[in-house]
């Protein structure tokens, strides 16, 4: 091997696709990372980043003007929450002049734990009006292939009914129905309990996004629905524990087993500091002796 080929060789272990690192630091999934480069928003050494791009030590990389350089220098584990999202909160911050937002609703993204070198990015977005299990990353490759698999991803979702009479026959709730010009099918529909006319349902999916078709479901019997709760996505349920509003960190093994779901290498996590209690010294339980 020639000494220009050794160099290469070299620089090419040493540096990374930038749309790759970009997206590792929680700035946009790589498919968004990617449009951005395409529409000229990316710049690598004052010049316009294109796909396929390597990031070396040195670099300097801007992101629509703003110099991003030093937040790729901060090397951190990426995380995933589970957020108990209520219903009516929005996800993002309401944008500057938007008479129609209410301002007085502290978004998702405000109720969150600060990230240092990265942002947070929503796995499977909900609306204002959506509940239940939402999931966040920090870590765009994961949520890039986490969304890509979103039409086979299991869920569940939690519904409350207004069945207005008692001999009402559960039985008779089809398992699919016709929603956006496409025939949506549920694996199961089970009641849960509920009081008077009130009724909760379990319904069970196999695709994500089928909040709207779980009302339409309901609808199409006849009944309305006023509430439909997310409480499971794939291998993951929304804690009962957890109240609205909070968030909660996912386990060691429940964050390998979503990596390897996502079909991706799973980052070495660092060993979580678990704080050491100190132990008072044992009572003296010997005589004292009298002078």
């Amino acid at each position: 091997m020639t000494g220009s080929a050794r160099q290469g060789l070299a620089a090419s272990s040493m540096s990374e696709r930038l749309h790759k690192l970009l997206a590792q630091h929680g700035f946009g999934s790589r498919r968004e990372i990617e449009k951005w480069m395409l529409e000229g928003r990316v710049l690598l050494n004052r010049r316009p980043a294109r796909p396929g791009d390597r990031y070396a030590p040195g670099d300097r990389v801007e992101i629509d003007g703003k110099d991003v350089t030093a937040r790729l220098k901060i090397v951190v584990a990426p995380r995933v929450l589970i957020y108990h999202k209520p219903q009516g909160q929005p996800v993002e911050a309401a944008a500057a002049g938007d008479e129609s937002a209410d301002l007085s609703k502290k978004s998702v993204m405000e109720s969150l734990p600060a990230l240092r070198g990265s942002r947070w990015l929503v796995v499977n977005m909900m609306q204002p009006w959506d509940s239940g299990l939402l999931l966040l990353t920090s870590d765009g490759r994961l949520a890039d292939a986490l969304r890509r698999r979103a039409e086979t991803t299991p869920t569940a979702y939690a519904a409350r009914v207004l069945v207005p009479f008692p001999e009402f026959d559960v039985a008779s709730i089809p398992r699919f129905v016709q929603y956006d010009d496409e025939t949506v099918e549920f694996e199961s529909v089970e009641p849960t309990g509920g009081e008077g006319t009130n009724r909760w349902f379990l319904v069970k999916s196999s695709h994500a996004h089928r909040r709207a078709a779980v009302r339409a479901l309901f609808e199409s019997c006849g009944l309305k629905v006023s509430r439909v709760v997310q409480v499971r996505l794939g291998d993951l349920e929304l804690p009962r524990d957890l109240p609205r509003g909070r968030h909660r960190e996912l386990t060691d093994k429940q964050l390998a087993a979503l990596y390897e779901y996502a079909g991706l290498e799973a980052p070495r996590m660092p060993e979580r500091e678990r704080p050491t209690a100190r132990r008072r010294p044992p009572p003296d339980r010997r005589v004292k002796r009298r002078r």
